[in-house]
């Protein structure tokens, strides 16, 4: 497959957990941060806050695998960490954007489903094909 563009991003929802405490839980600094905004017009946005740590812009390769593996071998040793995220109310998941320019697969290992189960973590695809 020719990959255009890929990234991943830990994502991690809350409507009353304290973002800026979840960077020092998981010993990682986030990529973004979007607080909570009870005043906004957008649902989503008056509902929670929002905690990410992306592989965007930290990575020149074009394969989706090799951003999982630079996710998850910073996220090792975390079960617990993310299982009290999870008691604190808050919502985890790994979104993976991924653009293509022609037809073609990708493959997500079984080691690195291991990896995401033992962590509690979905994995969402965002795939997008280029106009030609």
């Amino acid at each position: 497959m020719a990959c255009i563009r890929t990234y991943v991003t830990l994502r991690i929802f809350s409507e009353s957990f304290d973002v800026g405490a979840i960077g020092a839980a998981l010993n990682l600094a986030p990529t973004s941060i979007r607080l909570r905004d009870a005043l906004s017009s957008r649902r989503f946005e008056r509902e929670g806050s929002l905690w990410k740590y992306s592989s965007k812009g930290q990575l020149d390769s074009m394969d989706p695998q090799d951003h999982i593996d630079w996710l998850l071998s910073r996220l090792s040793g975390s079960e617990s960490k993310f299982d009290d995220l999870r008691d604190a109310g808050c919502a985890v998941d790994v979104f993976c954007f991924l653009e293509t320019g022609e037809q073609g697969g990708f493959t997500l290992t079984s080691s690195q489903m291991g990896t995401l189960s033992s962590l509690g973590l979905d994995l969402t695809w965002d795939i997008y094909r280029a106009e030609a």
